[in-house]
């Protein structure tokens, strides 16, 4: 991506160079004024990180080639710190803001019984197989691959993320669910990565809730006769589904299920590809969606509530 690019993608989010400059100078960044300006360096660092492995040469040479400015890879090194890590995580979160839009935050802040909703997920970036030994990844008798998982978790309602951290390729999801601190009246969105009955328990143990999309294969329990659920049977018969059901844990705790069918037919198409090559759909069937937890709403008077995925 050429500079020019980037300043027009910067603008259409709403991120201007004053207030990249603020930013950079308020998280320490830059302390002072020099050649190299806040926008040039995330301009720098974005557009080789998206090259795959980074050196503070190519950051110094893209900065030249691009910005017309000379700069050493040492300057580079002496930038790459603890502000620099905390800057790139005010833009994230500004970036953020911008899909989310303030009006909507402002309307759920003045009508949520919530003091946080975070959302929590993760992505996995490839590193030198020098790391091997320090993040783990994929390895067979030819090659090997390095992998590190980024786990970030970003509250909806101040705006702010509250951990960032980078670790093994080996710790997944379910490793990293129990590590989310809880607060009273707290909601967490996850997706299914994060999905352990015993983890929607402790959301209500913490007096907090959660709302999951489904994992595919979870036993779900009828609250009165205790005989499993077919869901597929259910959504075969009904155009919607909201109802308690009980998880098949040793608390056999509460849930409520709904699911309601995918409209949209580019997603439905797309949703029926992976099924099918996750070998979950034989057949061409509705898609829905579907999401389990335990949730409070005045549009769902109950306690509980659990979100899905199924064909």
């Amino acid at each position: 991506m050429k500079k020019n690019d980037f300043d027009g993608l910067l603008k259409t989010i709403e991120i201007s160079p004053e207030s990249l400059a603020e930013l950079a100078f308020e998280t320490g960044f830059i302390t002072r004024e020099r050649l190299i300006t806040a926008q040039e360096l995330l301009y720098s660092l974005c557009n080789e990180s998206v090259c795959g492995t980074v050196s503070y040469n190519d950051i110094a040479a893209q900065i030249e080639s691009e910005c017309g400015i000379s700069v050493s890879r040492q300057a580079i090194w002496k930038k790459v710190t603890e502000p620099c890590l905390v800057f790139f995580e005010k833009i994230l979160e500004r970036v953020i803001l911008t899909k989310i839009g303030r009006e909507q935050i402002d309307t759920i802040r003045s009508s949520s019984k919530f003091k946080r909703i975070l959302v929590q997920d993760s992505t996995i970036i490839k590193l030198p197989v020098k790391l091997f030994k320090y993040f783990s990844g994929v390895a067979n008798q030819c090659s090997k691959v390095c992998n590190a998982r980024i786990q970030g978790v970003y509250d909806i309602m101040n705006e702010e993320f509250i951990s960032f951290s980078i670790d093994p390729y080996s710790k997944n999801d379910l490793e990293a669910a129990p590590e989310l601190e809880l607060w009273e009246n707290d909601l967490s969105l996850r997706d299914r990565g994060y999905l352990i009955n015993d983890e929607i328990q402790r959301h209500i143990d913490a007096g907090a809730h959660c709302i999951y999309r489904y994992k595919f294969g979870t036993m779900l329990l009828d609250p009165i006769t205790g005989e499993p659920i077919d869901l597929l049977k259910e959504l075969n018969k009904k155009s919607f589904i909201d109802m308690e059901v009980k998880l098949n844990n040793k608390n056999k705790t509460i849930v409520r299920i709904v699911a309601f069918p995918v409209n949209d037919p580019k997603i439905a198409d797309a949703r029926r590809r992976k099924a099918k090559q996750e070998k979950k759909l034989r057949h061409r069937r509705n898609i829905w969606s579907c999401f389990h937890g335990q949730f409070i709403s005045p549009l769902y008077p109950g306690n509980k509530l659990i979100i899905r995925s199924c064909s």
